[in-house]
């Protein structure tokens, strides 16, 4: 133990004294630090999007929605397609009673709400009780609709009260602008307690049984169906149907089969349900979100093994650095190599010296490096918008350990030179 203190005080003595070469020494280390703590975080960001991904949005989703290319094809034999009414959503629901979510969507794009003085363009979304099982980001003030709601086609419904936007440039805040045209609406219910009032939408009167108010952006998991941009007024859907809100028109269907194990057998029988209930499968579209949820989880895992191989290239320059330098130490101390060798000294304490002050050089990069990447995750991607990493406590300790052993391990050779250096000739260096 004396020994490496002695060491320690050593090599703290030669760094010091040679700031220049020392801080440009440990400068590869530090970097490789940095993007190993971004890529650290990115991957764990990335698991743990995936867990809340799991939880609010499930896995093992799918979407049934027309296929227009099948209907518009040919220009001369058009067939009207078939629509998918809330019938045959009970008939899925009847045949599959496995599933853990069927919910049908049928959306009136643009309508004209009246409230008191105001007279606003909004677009109402017929939807059943099932909707809130999955991507649900939002609070519940009031009440949600219920079965006895959509089984008696009663006109209520419920409003979405859009959360503050995000930090972003000022392009994509002029974009947004220029493309909300419910921006109206989305003032009216912010400003105003609309709870258990009447709103008039298209001529009908509606009573405002609940507002679900958006998280804030911060705490908002990552959704496959980016509701914030989506919904304004949900009303039970046979509602809109009966007044012919959406009429005739096609409902998509979103579907959980709540289970992965489950996905392939599921969509086979779903598959076969369309061929039987419309004549012909290729009418509609079944969309995989499975393997859309795979694949950007893979991107992102991709994305981060990139950033960690960068990291990797960045400890290596720094750990040939430190053995440019651990070397011309050596040999411009060859003198004093030889004068501890014939007072004494083994060639163990001369490789514990040099190693010692190479670790050092590491640990004050890998120290620097973590420091300097909690500035980056943190304040600074805040700062520009990015949106902080999740560093934990052991991100900086696993770079600074990381960083520690790449000097050590080629601080090796350059000890073992000076170690193999005998005495006389050492003492005969000028």
């Amino acid at each position: 133990m004396r020994a490496l203190l002695n060491a320690a005080k050593t090599g703290f003595t030669e760094i010091w004294a040679h700031k220049t070469r020392s801080v440009l020494s440990f400068l590869a280390i530090a970097a490789g630090s940095v993007v190993f703590i971004d890529a650290f975080s990115a991957i764990f960001a990335t698991y743990t999007g995936l867990e809340r991904q799991k939880e609010v949005s499930g896995m093992a989703r799918m979407k049934i929605s027309q296929n227009y290319s099948q209907t518009y094809s040919s220009p001369d034999d058009y067939v009207p397609p078939p629509v998918f009414r809330y019938e045959d959503v009970l008939r899925l629901r009847e045949k599959m009673p496995e599933l853990y979510m069927v919910s049908p969507e049928g959306r009136d794009w643009r309508n004209v709400l009246v409230y008191g003085e105001h007279r606003l363009t909004t677009s109402i979304m017929g939807v059943t009780p099932e909707w809130v099982k999955r991507d649900f980001i939002y609070t519940l003030k009031g009440r949600f609709l219920d079965w006895y709601d959509v089984e008696n086609k009663l006109r209520v419904c419920v409003l979405v009260k859009k959360a503050a936007p995000p930090p972003g440039n000022n392009f994509n805040k002029s974009v947004m602008k220029k493309y909300n045209f419910t921006g109206g609406f989305d003032m009216l219910v912010a400003h105003n307690d609309m709870l258990g009032k009447t709103v008039n939408i298209d001529g009908f009167t509606f009573t405002v049984i609940g507002i679900l108010e958006e998280l804030p952006y911060s705490k908002r998991p990552d959704t496959i169906t980016a509701r914030s941009q989506e919904y304004k007024v949900l009303a039970p859907v046979t509602t809109l149907v009966h007044y012919n809100f959406i009429g005739q028109q096609s409902l998509d269907i979103n579907i959980d089969t709540g289970s992965e194990q489950n996905f392939d057998e599921s969509l086979r029988k779903i598959n076969n349900f369309l061929k039987i209930r419309f004549g012909d499968g290729d009418f509609f579209i079944v969309e995989n979100q499975l393997e859309i949820i795979r694949e950007r989880i893979a991107a992102s895992i991709k994305s981060a093994l990139v950033t960690i191989s960068l990291g990797m290239l960045a400890f290596l320059a720094g750990g040939i650095g430190i053995m440019n330098v651990t070397l011309a130490t050596v040999f411009a101390r060859t003198r004093e190599i030889g004068i501890r060798r014939a007072i004494g000294a083994s060639r163990r304490d001369i490789m514990l010296q040099f190693i010692v002050e190479a670790v050092m050089l590491g640990l004050i990069g890998g120290v620097l490096g973590s420091a300097l990447g909690y500035l980056w995750g943190v304040p600074i991607k805040v700062m520009l918008g990015m949106g902080g990493s999740p560093i934990k406590v052991w991100m900086p300790l696993v770079a600074v350990f990381i960083a520690a052993f790449t000097a050590f391990a080629f601080a090796i050779y350059p000890a073992w030179v000076a170690a193999g250096l005998k005495p006389a000739d050492a003492l005969r260096a000028e």
